[in-house]
Order: structure tokens, then C-alpha cells, then sequence
């Protein structure tokens, strides 16, 4: 598979670090890269106006103009644009705003080399990413992680809740909803906020008083107890 990415900014040396970088990450894969330079968002939208599409946005929010990228992501969303999206800030003040245009990361410039290929590692994910195989009533399922919303644990049955919005409900279990959960919470990207539920930290869009909304609208209640850690967490997860 070639993989195009847009790398959108108006700096030429952050750009050529993430084109080189980028290079060299599929490079290792034995994957062909074309990175496409742009720099403006107006440059990135003309692109996708002629038809251009890319696996991977990389958008620089400019200390100078910071919401010019969140309005070009924003307007990428509008006309249906659903391929992984991230951006690179100066600031962390932008975070929240990013997620809310289903941003994949947000990375603080200065990032460091691991943080770009963890990255590239996500955006990449649906050919080589992680699986979690469930036994349900129609038969065995692999459920890719980066598809997965949370679960959610009622009478000894899991309910996968999945980004398109499919419910996958597992057959009774024999084993602590802990032992089905392990897999998903060895991943960085996994937290499990209340006894019932693990949550993918990627899926979800704000943390309230008691409850963690998803991004589809789900509302995952959250002990008092446990709010200071889920809070830190999902900062951290966050920032990167």
C-alpha cells in the first residue's frame, strides 16, 4: 500500500522533519510514502477541492493564527473527510478544540521522534494494528482496538461498543471482566474508569462531573473516587 500524507504548515524546517521522518517510518514498514508539503490551509483545502485525498492530516496550528488549522480540519470534517487527522501546537490550550473535530492526536511541538511514530503507528493501525477476538452468538469476532468505543460489562455479558456505532455483545462469560479487559488495557490508549467499563481514551470527547461523554454521544459514569486519576489520565492522553 503507498500511504499519502498531507503535512500542512507554514514553517519549511517542521515540515521537512516530519516528510524525513515519515520517509523513514514506512521505509521500515517496506511501504512506499508520499508526503505531500502544504504551506497553508488554504493550500490543503484547494488540494482536497482537486480531488486530492490522503491516509494521514498533519496540520501545524501556527502560534501566529492557531484556529486557521481547526477551521480547515473543521471544514475537512464538513465535506466528509474522514481519514485519521492530528495536529501539531505550540500550545496545549487548543487540545480540547482539536478533539472536537475528531482529531487523532495532538502533538506539542517540540515532539519528540518516538511521539511522531507512535503517531504513525495509530494512523497506520487498520493494516497492522492489534486485534481482540470475541466469542459471540454468530461466531468468533476480531475486533480491531482502534474500532472500539468502550465496553461495557452487564450480567456477565461484554458489550463492545464500536466507533460506527454497532453494539458486538459477547457470549456469557466464564472469566472476571478484568481478564477479558487485559489485552485492551496493556494499550496506552485504554483506561477502565469504573468496574464495568473500559474506555478508549481516543474515542472520547470530554470528561464532566461523573461521567466521560464518547464521542458518539455515550456517557460512561466515572466513581468520585476515581475521577482525579481519570482526569490526569485523559490529560496526559491528551497531550500526548
Amino acid at each position: 500500500m503507498i500511504f499519502h500524507i498531507a503535512v500542512c504548515s507554514p514553517d519549511p524546517v517542521l515540515r521537512g522533519r516530519v516528510q524525513r521522518h515519515c520517509m523513514e517510518y514506512y521505509a521500515r514498514r517496506a511501504d512506499a510514502c508520499i508526503v505531500e508539503q502544504l504551506e497553508s490551509t488554504a493550500a490543503l483545502l484547494r488540494q482536497e477541492e482537486a480531488g486530492s485525498r490522503y491516509e494521514l492530516y498533519l496540520i501545524e496550528l501556527p502560534a501566529a493564527n492557531p484556529c486557521s488549522g481547526l477551521q480547515a480540519a473543521a471544514e475537512l470534517r464538513r465535506r466528509g473527510v474522514r481519514a485519521p487527522l492530528a495536529f501539531l501546537a505550540h500550545t496545549t490550550a487548543y487540545a480540547y478544540e482539536a478533539f472536537r473535530v475528531n482529531a487523532m492526536q495532538y502533538l506539542h511541538i517540540p515532539f519528540r521522534p518516538e511521539q511522531l511514530t507512535a503517531l504513525l503507528d495509530r494512523a497506520t493501525e487498520p493494516e497492522y494494528g492489534p486485534v481482540i477476538p470475541v466469542a459471540t452468538a454468530m461466531g468468533l469476532r476480531a475486533l480491531p482496538f482502534a474500532d472500539i468505543e468502550y465496553l461495557e460489562c452487564t450480567h456477565h455479558v461484554v458489550h463492545y461498543h464500536l466507533a460506527s456505532g454497532e453494539d458486538v455483545a459477547s457470549l456469557s462469560l466464564r472469566v472476571p471482566f478484568s481478564e477479558v479487559a487485559k489485552p485492551l488495557l496493556a494499550d496506552a490508549r485504554f483506561l477502565q474508569p469504573h468496574r464495568s467499563y473500559v474506555v478508549n481514551l481516543a474515542a472520547a470527547a470530554q470528561l464532566s462531573a461523573g461521567e466521560l461523554w464518547m464521542r458518539s454521544g455515550a456517557r460512561v459514569p466515572i466513581p468520585r473516587g476515581r475521577e482525579p486519576a481519570v482526569r490526569a489520565a485523559f490529560r496526559a492522553f491528551l497531550e500526548g
